[in-house]
């Protein structure tokens, strides 16, 4: 039985409205990363007209950086934005795709709950499955092309990142004994009148203050 589905199924015109947010959305990542290697290329400009060679190298490496990060920030929008990698969660197994890192390849998962023997988070949140026997489970690379080849286990580790956040915590949270996750009980704290103010404090004390 499907649980969660990322991206969610949506009405034509809901998809008409997605489909124009994320075009706006597009254009203004864009156009910052335009703007932000045009400030970059300035000022490598404005460091050959220095006299100074120390404040002329400073001055490449601003330029260099910004030109940098303002590509890595579109790069990781657009890797974010990619309608390819899909999550689908059931009762029994998951099916999910994510990028081959990044590459123009994606890898496909179909991944059985009953053949992870552990399961953790690393400190960037992609959840890491130590599988014990795989026999139903299924893993794949995908081409641009569309050819397919069989994607092969290290160690019987599967990697799993995701698009989505709440698809990952649905798993962890909601099928933590499937995943053999560690699931952390926090104690809940009761709110109910344990007998601390007796009758007599109570005709002085009525708001429960105390006294404070």
């Amino acid at each position: 039985m499907l649980v969660y589905e990322y991206p969610p199924k949506l009405s034509h015109s809901a998809k008409q409205a997605k489909a124009i947010h994320d075009l706006q959305e597009h254009k203004k990542m864009r156009n910052n990363m335009y703007k932000n290697i045009i400030l970059g290329a300035v000022i490598i400009g404005i460091s050959f007209l220095c006299e100074s060679l120390v404040i002329s190298v400073i001055l490449i490496l601003i330029g260099s950086l910004n030109m940098f990060v303002a590509f890595l920030i579109y790069l990781f929008y657009a890797l974010s934005r990619d309608e390819k990698c899909i999550t689908k969660i059931f009762d029994d197994h998951i099916e999910h795709t994510q990028r081959l890192g990044l590459t123009s390849k994606y890898l496909k998962i179909n991944l059985l709950y009953d053949e992870i023997e552990k399961s953790s988070q690393t400190n960037r949140g992609k959840l890491v499955c130590v599988l014990g026997n795989v026999i139903k489970s299924e893993f794949w690379v995908v081409d641009k092309n569309g050819n397919e080849e069989k994607y092969n286990l290290k160690n019987n580790v599967i990697i799993l990142s995701f698009n989505d956040t709440k698809a990952k915590l649905v798993l962890v949270k909601d099928f933590y004994n499937e995943i053999k996750y560690p699931h952390v009980v926090y104690n809940e704290i009761d709110d109910t009148d344990d007998g601390y103010y007796n009758e007599d404090d109570l005709k002085w004390d009525k708001l429960h203050k105390h006294g404070l």
